[in-house]
């Protein structure tokens, strides 16, 4: 039997959810470190998604206690890497920043940078734009700069960064935004029923091989297709000796424990009969110690792949790693030939075996320059597939990689979600607040993915000490959102973590559970509201407003918001109280369209014990919620 979280957790101190700890950013440790080089550009741009026809103005910080007197830039619009320096351009074309009055101060470090500016003319669609910069003293020729050429987070470049842009109109396809998209960690979901039955924590270590297989997957696409969902994310399959899988050591081929390159093909294609489309992990910034290249550069310092690689005696294991791993050397990702290689491994994905789309793992360890070049030789051969990010840094810096990919998993919403009804640090209205500002400073162009739980943070239920309902209203926000809703393996029927992820993050990989181990009623409840999602598409596609509501309980923890769009509204009441809420919406000012209200809404969610017709008096509309709980209200036409 499973062991509760109330037994585990017995004398534990209160739970961290260390996943959202604070820590300083790729973009602000890179930051600090080029500002106190010299000069820093780090990609700042607007628009952040360039489109045909619009200028590009790029900002560029300069150390006020260097003496950079003169800043140049050296673009290309055909593809190839600009050459110049000192305001002379070998390739290319050269423009000239002017400073501003405007500084930045870096706390952190105590530098102060001048913020410079220059122009790079419209450019048609399709042109993939290619850019350096510089900078230089005019009294002393010897004092010269480049711009981003320290880099702490991954390989330098000696002489600077190239970055880039793409002129576009590409956005996420159609069909993610119709999307509800079933997180399967391969490995611990599911072996074939003539296959070694899934290993358990008391047969195996935390950090072992459990068993789950394609073939095991396939035999519950029944279970996942009754769940409702309509999108399969797969955790990497490449050949790895970690169970995880996020340290490839082939880039082109199933690993044998998972099954057969032609058992993904028939899974990918028995899931497409099913309207199912289906994503693959996909990990750029590293490969494992046993990938083909890494070896022969290890052994051979003349080897084709020694650039690859960044081999040095200053540093851990002599070479760079991922979160100095061993077992995970980093790539070059700005080397021709990498990204080469990555690029044409990522279509292989596409085309091979038919994926409709990838999640990009840890997108701030390679530059914008990369993935910029990585979303055009994606797009370019598959408009309708889909590139979303894992980016763990704070929205400002999310928003740059607008037009690098289509979208991101909404990692700021996910932590004021659960800090709000896991960890009860914030109340509901806080979180209806955020939400509002956040949505704001999301580019139109890019889509965003929310998140509950995942395989890198803790299980809901153990941030939530075991208390479902607290499950059940964050699931029923979730899925009543705009952006797409991600369910982790294993949520929906009230999985949970037998220690903390703090010591080993695979704790909140635990095996699936099936049968009688289940939650059913967690079950049900998540079939619901996926199948309200896709009957009111609204929740798919319309707008969002908050609307005051009066309760007789404590106000910052009754909230409602309405879904809307030109044809249709959908209410959304909610109750983040421990007490059962008398709520009154005022509903006739709302929309302010002139669209009549209609005489009753329905509760779709309503226990069966309750009145499911809630009639509208003078505009205003009553309704009782339990504690713990949400409504979802519609208007039967």
């Amino acid at each position: 039997m499973p062991v509760s979280n109330e037994e585990v957790r017995v004398g534990m101190t209160q739970v961290v959810d260390f996943f959202f700890s604070p820590y300083a950013s790729a973009h602000t440790r890179r930051f600090k470190a080029a500002v106190e080089d010299g000069l820093a550009h780090l990609s700042q741009i607007q628009p952040l998604d360039p489109r045909p026809g619009q200028d590009v103005t790029l900002s560029l910080f300069v150390n006020v206690d260097r003496p950079i007197e003169r800043v140049a830039i050296y673009y290309t619009t055909d593809g190839s890497e600009p050459v110049g320096e000192r305001g002379s351009a070998e390739r290319g074309t050269v423009i000239f920043a002017e400073p501003t009055d405007r500084q930045q101060y870096n706390a952190d470090c105590g530098q102060i940078a001048r913020i410079w500016q220059a122009v790079i003319p419209a450019q048609e669609d399709g042109i993939l734009v290619r850019y350096r910069a510089d900078g230089w003293s005019l009294s002393d020729p010897c004092l010269h700069w480049y711009a981003d050429r320290v880099d702490p987070v991954t390989m330098p470049q000696k002489k600077g960064r190239c970055f880039a842009y793409h002129v576009d109109r590409w956005e996420a396809p159609a069909w993610w935004h119709e999307a509800v998209v079933y997180q399967i960690f391969v490995d611990r979901f599911s072996a074939a029923h003539d296959e070694p039955p899934l290993h358990s924590e008391e047969t195996r270590g935390i950090t072992d091989f459990f068993g789950g297989t394609l073939r095991g997957i396939l035999e519950k696409l029944d279970y996942i297709q009754a769940l409702g969902v309509n999108c399969l994310w797969l955790s990497p399959l490449f050949e790895s000796p970690t169970h995880h899988g996020y340290n490839p050591s082939d880039y082109h081929h199933v690993a044998r424990r998972y099954g057969t390159d032609e058992m993904l093909r028939r899974l990918i294609q028995e899931a497409h009969q099913r309207g199912m489309r289906v994503l693959l992990d996909f990990v750029a910034n590293h490969t494992s110690d046993e990938h083909f290249a890494f070896v022969d550069a290890l052994s051979n310092p003349d080897s084709s792949y020694a650039s690859w690689y960044d081999f040095t005696d200053e540093l851990p294991h002599a070479y760079r790693s991922y979160a100095m791993v061993q077992s995970m050397p980093e790539l070059s990702t700005d080397e021709p030939g990498v990204r080469e290689y990555l690029n044409g491994a990522a279509l292989y994905w596409l085309e091979h075996y038919g994926a409709d789309g990838l999640r990009l793992d840890y997108v701030p360890g390679p530059s914008h320059a990369f993935w910029t070049s990585f979303q055009q030789a994606v797009k370019t051969a598959h408009p309708d597939a889909l590139t979303i990010g894992e980016i763990t840094s704070p929205m400002s810096e999310i928003v740059d990689y607008a037009g690098r990919m289509d979208g991101f998993m909404d990692f700021p919403l996910s932590a004021m979600l659960r800090r709000t009804f896991a960890l009860r640090e914030h109340t509901l209205q806080e979180l209806l607040s955020f939400l509002d500002a956040h949505s704001q400073q999301i580019p139109p162009s890019m889509s965003k993915a929310v998140v509950v739980d995942n395989h890198d943070m803790h299980r809901f239920l153990w941030l939530a000490d075991g208390q479902r309902d607290r499950l059940k209203l964050a699931t029923a926000f979730q899925m009543t959102l705009e952006g797409t809703p991600i369910i982790y393996y294993g949520t929906e029927v009230g999985l949970s973590q037998s220690d903390d992820a703090h010591k080993e993050n695979a704790y909140c990989r635990a095996p699936m559970i099936w049968g009688e181990q289940q939650d059913y009623d967690m079950l049900a409840y998540y079939r619901r509201l996926v199948a309200l999602r896709h009957q009111y598409r609204v929740l798919q596609n319309g707008k969002r407003r908050k609307i005051v509501v009066e309760s007789d309980v404590d106000s910052a923890q009754v909230g409602a918001y309405i879904r809307y769009n030109n044809e249709d509204y959908v209410l959304v009441v909610l109750n983040n109280s421990e007490q059962t809420a008398h709520v009154s919406v005022q509903l006739d000012n709302v929309l302010n369209d002139g669209r009549p209200l209609p005489a009753h809404l329905c509760a779709m969610l309503a226990r069966p014990e309750m009145e499911a017709v809630l009639p509208i008096h003078a505009g205003r509309l009553e309704i009782s919620l339990p504690p713990l709980s949400a409504e979802i209200c519609v208007s039967q036409k």
